[in-house]
């Protein structure tokens, strides 16, 4: 069921955010709070570091590997500082039908694109809606997904409800699309009578803003077989956890903000550390958004995403 990240703020050593923690994003792969899944099927992350060469662009990395292990990952954590991440260790199923494989490794970031996308979920039955979420694409980027996965064509769907998916994009634009795209898929679930419950927790970001969104299509509904799907996650709603370091008091719901500016903000799919003091749970049916605000540091809003 995989796990993810993502931070924006200050510019903090990548090992602050992957191996530092107690229950730290790397750790995640094998040892979840939250879950009892391992997470297996690969490592990846987008960073944005100042001062490097077109710092809005940024530093990928990704492999098929788990992230415990990697003496590479370790080296380039402890030298490279990030302004902006977005992480993802991924977790499939223990079948020998699934494909592991970089090309099925999050985050995904097309070919001059701004937007990086990281997804923790699953679309029930994705196959039978598979063609007709092609259509709901713009040519251009469909033919540029190379993977196996629901989640780099929802990430393919968020850019194709933009004017123009590699220019440079602003959080509402963005904020938009993330909610178009839920809604066309919604959409598409319904006329396939596809009714599974089905996680769409997403986060992305280009470096200067960072959205998340807790989503989840039919919360209930779980398949009457015995896979993990139909017993493991019985009673989970897929959650969401962010951390605004230096934020007195949690984001207002609706509209509202957090009352004083942030300097960082890191949103996860469980807290990075064994205690939960200073993280706070995502509400259900949300999106949050962080974004520079006016006079200095982040913003932290929360919007219903109560489609």
């Amino acid at each position: 069921m995989c796990r993810l990240m993502a931070y924006l703020g200050d510019p903090v050593p990548l090992e602050d955010l992957l191996y530092r923690p107690d229950a730290s994003l790397v750790r995640q792969a094998v040892d979840p709070q939250l879950m009892s899944l391992l997470n297996l099927g690969g490592f990846g992350f987008a960073a944005w570091a100042p001062g490097t060469r077109d710092p809005d662009t940024p530093l990928t990395y990704r492999v098929a590997t788990i992230p415990t292990f990697d003496r590479n990952l370790r080296t380039l954590a402890a030298k490279v500082e990030a302004a902006a991440l977005v992480a993802h260790v991924r977790g499939v199923g223990y079948d020998a039908r699934e494909r592991v494989g970089m090309q099925n490794v999050h985050p995904f970031l097309l070919e001059g694109a701004t937007i990086a996308l990281a997804h923790n979920g699953d679309l029930h039955d994705f196959a039978r809606m598979r063609a007709d979420l092609q259509s709901e694409i713009r040519p251009e980027l469909a033919a540029m997904v190379e993977g196996t996965t629901d989640s780099e064509w929802i990430y393919a769907l968020v850019l194709s409800m933009l004017d123009d998916p590699f220019g440079a994009v602003g959080v509402e634009d963005a904020a938009a699309a993330v909610e178009g795209a839920i809604e066309r898929l919604g959409g598409l679930r319904e006329a396939h009578g596809i009714g599974v419950q089905s996680p769409v927790n997403l986060v992305l970001s280009d470096g200067h803003w960072l959205i998340a969104t807790r989503f989840t299509f039919d919360y209930g509904w779980y398949p009457s077989d015995e896979s993990f799907f139909g017993s493991e996650r019985e009673h989970d709603f897929t959650t969401l956890w962010y951390a605004p370091g230096g934020c007195e008091g949690e984001a207002e719901n609706g509209s509202g903000v957090a009352p004083r500016a942030t300097t960082s903000v890191v949103v996860a799919s469980e807290p990075l550390t064994k205690s939960f003091a200073g993280w706070l749970e995502a509400p259900e049916y949300s999106m949050l958004l962080v974004a520079p605000r006016d006079g200095g540091g982040l913003g932290v809003e929360i919007r219903d995403l109560g489609l």
